[in-house]
């Protein structure tokens, strides 16, 4: 895969889609590629995350280690994983692991940040994007509430006598 091709896929992901294209070619070009054996770990929940990773080929399962059952999803080639960490310290929610033979692009903040400070107009486009995420995720959580609180409200029946 060229250099174009790539910058072409990571291109098509959130939130590089929001920045130019020169931008995301700092991007591809500066961060490390690394290449994953089936079965092999990529990192572990509760690590701390100073990182993306966008899968370049092959797939990802995420594991959700407290669940029971252990819930796990895979992502495949073109997906993005702990966009998170590219924009705030956290630590790893889940544990990822190579589904198959795989190559996985590592982003670290820094980097994003510094190809932010170079395009400004991206980093206010992604700031703008993460703002509304933001504003749709309180009002479904608020939603919830009003719904919660109303239920709790509601007349129950009462016990046979």
């Amino acid at each position: 895969m060229t250099l174009d091709d790539e910058v072409a896929r990571l291109g098509r992901t959130r939130p590089f889609d929001l920045l130019p294209r020169e931008a995301v070619q700092l991007i591809a070009f500066s961060c490390e590629k690394r290449r994953l054996r089936a079965g092999e770990a990529l990192f572990f929940a509760g690590e701390t995350a100073d990182s993306g990773y966008f899968v370049h080929s092959g797939a990802i399962t995420l594991l959700e280690d407290g669940a029971e059952p252990k819930a796990e999803r895979r992502v495949d080639a073109g997906a993005l994983i702990g966009e998170s960490a590219l924009y705030a310290p956290t630590a790893r929610r889940v544990s990822a692991r190579a589904a198959e033979d795989s190559v996985v692009m590592r982003i670290p903040r820094e980097t994003f940040r510094r190809v932010l400070s170079e395009f400004p107009a991206g980093a206010e486009k992604i700031r703008a994007a993460l703002a509304a995420r933001m504003r749709r995720l309180v009002d479904g959580l608020e939603a919830t509430r009003i719904k919660s609180f109303e239920g709790s409200l509601a007349p129950r029946p009462r016990a046979a006598q």
